[in-house]
């Protein structure tokens, strides 16, 4: 009798162990990193011009709709984008969306321009967090240690897209800097501003209005952002 109790408590035990094992693993696949890609400008907002036809606000729409679909079969990754189509957002609109969908990652896309003709590569800005912690020691839930963490956060995405993006816009002298860009100023998560290339640059110009790149600049984008969910 006590050895069919200690088996039928052994199998017990085993079925309950599966069954934890089971749900901790659908856990983990069912969790959604929740990321925002904002494609600057639209509607009246067009930025920066490449020809008559196409201006700045088209460009950054057709890259964020290919990286959209680009991590579409991604389990682990949800993609929200501040506009899907040529409309007329503010700055103010997009960070109040931003603050009611609370995602883990912020990327604004926009074009460069200006420094003169000879300008190129592209260019990665990520906030300075003013309130950044002084106190190494700080409690790990404390809001300066959070701070903390979206800013190596950030720097560490910043150089997966700075690998993955080099062959198609090489940087040179160009690098990650600290900006108080108006669309992540004020916010508190991991967020980048990736100024593409320069669209006052003939070379970098032809490659901005090329389809084909707009896609390989998707796909690099992508890759960078699923590396940093590994």
């Amino acid at each position: 009798m006590i050895g069919i109790m200690k088996k039928t408590l052994t199998v017990s035990l085993v079925a309950l162990i599966f069954v934890i094992c089971l749900s901790l693993n659908l856990n983990a696949v069912e969790k959604k990193h929740l990321i925002v890609i904002d494609p600057a400008h639209g509607g009246q907002d067009a930025g920066v011009k490449l020809n008559d036809k196409t201006s700045e606000k088209e460009i950054t729409l057709a890259i964020a709709l290919a990286l959209q679909k680009e991590l579409a079969s991604e389990n682990n990754i949800e993609v929200i984008l501040t506009r899907n189509s040529d409309t007329n957002i503010t700055i103010d609109e997009r960070k109040d969306n931003i603050l009611k969908i609370k995602p883990e990652l912020l990327l604004s896309l926009h074009l460069n321009a200006g420094f003169g003709k000879e300008a190129n590569g592209f260019e990665l800005y990520y906030p300075g967090f003013k309130d950044l912690a002084e106190n190494k020691k700080a409690e790990k839930n404390s809001p300066k240690n959070k701070i903390n963490k979206y800013l190596n956060d950030s720097v560490r995405l910043a150089n997966l897209i700075k690998r993955n993006m080099d062959t198609l816009f090489p940087r040179k002298s160009r690098d990650l800097r600290v900006a108080d860009a108006p669309i992540i100023e004020g916010l508190t998560l991991p967020a980048l501003v990736l100024e593409i290339g320069f669209a006052t640059n003939q070379e970098e110009k032809k490659k901005l209005l090329s389809e084909s790149t707009q896609n390989e600049i998707a796909k690099a984008l992508a890759k960078s952002i699923i590396l940093f969910y590994r």
